[in-house]
């Protein structure tokens, strides 16, 4: 890595930045929250220093070369929108919320560091670009749109309840909250829709996996529920206020993580490296005469 930097360096830095903001709850002092923005901005460093380091030698591969790089990408852009929420509203606490989202991503990267990288013809051809980028883009929106919710459901329950709203943990305006909540849900549905297109010609285009996987039914029932999720909001009026909206955005948030589940950990091949995949082949066959062998001297 360049400089030496691991995942363990900016990791730790928002680890500590999460623990600060946990301690803004009871601990009001200004320094505290210089100091959580101070490990922010020197984990988005390293992390940007790491990311640029991966990427060389890589570049054929085009900018998303593999899972890993995938997810630490996505961690990248959340940590920079905390940031600028740092910068923007800096009396609320949405560090709470977004940043184990954040430290989410990382960890499941580290799991697919030793996952081989996608295909250099796939990944570096203009649709592979499309594809990945939008889908990483919706990902993004889809897990904002999911920490709004909660936070609208919370400041929800509270303002319904007359709880008085403690200095150290404050949330934005049930307004923001559902404005933002609308605006994830339609953006998220047209990023994963433009992502699902790129990939279905992507698809068309190469043949590296049966129409059968389970990646492709499970995004096509992804796809349908988050455009009749779209339609409801749009066509029925109360959807568009409230509660409703927020439910919506958290909807979607675990069905895309079913369909993520089933890319990074399940038997689909979807995004699998065939050069990889055909080495382990060869050397699997390599291995049987051998056994074979054995068990015939022994003979």
């Amino acid at each position: 890595m360049l400089s030496g930097i691991t995942l363990l360096c900016f990791a730790s830095c928002y680890a500590i930045t999460l623990g600060l903001e946990i301690a803004r709850i009871w601990v009001r002092a200004r320094s505290r929250a210089v100091v959580s923005l101070g490990f922010a901005l020197v984990g988005i460093v390293t992390h940007t220093l790491y990311l640029i380091g991966e990427q060389q030698g890589v570049i054929q591969s085009g900018p998303i070369s593999s899972w890993h790089q995938w997810c630490l990408m996505a961690a990248w852009v959340l940590m920079s929108l905390f940031v600028i929420a740092a910068f923007a509203q800096p009396g609320t606490s949405l560090g709470l919320f977004l940043l184990p989202m954040v430290l989410l991503l990382i960890g499941v990267a580290y799991l697919m560091d030793q996952v081989a990288p996608f295909g250099a013809d796939t990944a570096a051809e203009s649709w592979g670009v499309i594809h990945g980028t939008a889908l990483l883009a919706g990902t993004v929106v889809v897990m904002l749109g999911f920490v709004t919710g909660v936070m609208y459901l919370i400041q929800s329950y509270r303002l319904k309840h007359k709880m008085l709203s403690t200095e150290g943990f404050k949330l934005p305006s049930l307004e923001w909250l559902e404005t933002t909540n609308r605006r994830a849900l339609v953006i998220s549905t047209c990023l994963l829709a433009g992502g699902m297109f790129a990939g279905i010609l992507l698809k068309i285009s190469h043949n590296s996996f049966p129409w059968t996987d389970p990646v492709i039914w499970s995004s096509a029932i992804l796809f349908l529920w988050l455009v009749a999720a779209m339609i409801f909001e749009v066509v029925y009026r109360p959807a568009r206020r409230g509660q409703k909206v927020a439910y919506l955005t958290m909807a979607n948030f675990v069905f895309l993580a079913l369909v993520l589940g089933l890319i990074l950990f399940g038997p689909s091949q979807h995004a699998r490296n065939p050069e990889s995949s055909g080495q382990e082949e060869v050397s699997s066959a390599k291995v049987v005469p051998l056994a074979t062998d054995s068990r015939s001297v022994a003979r």
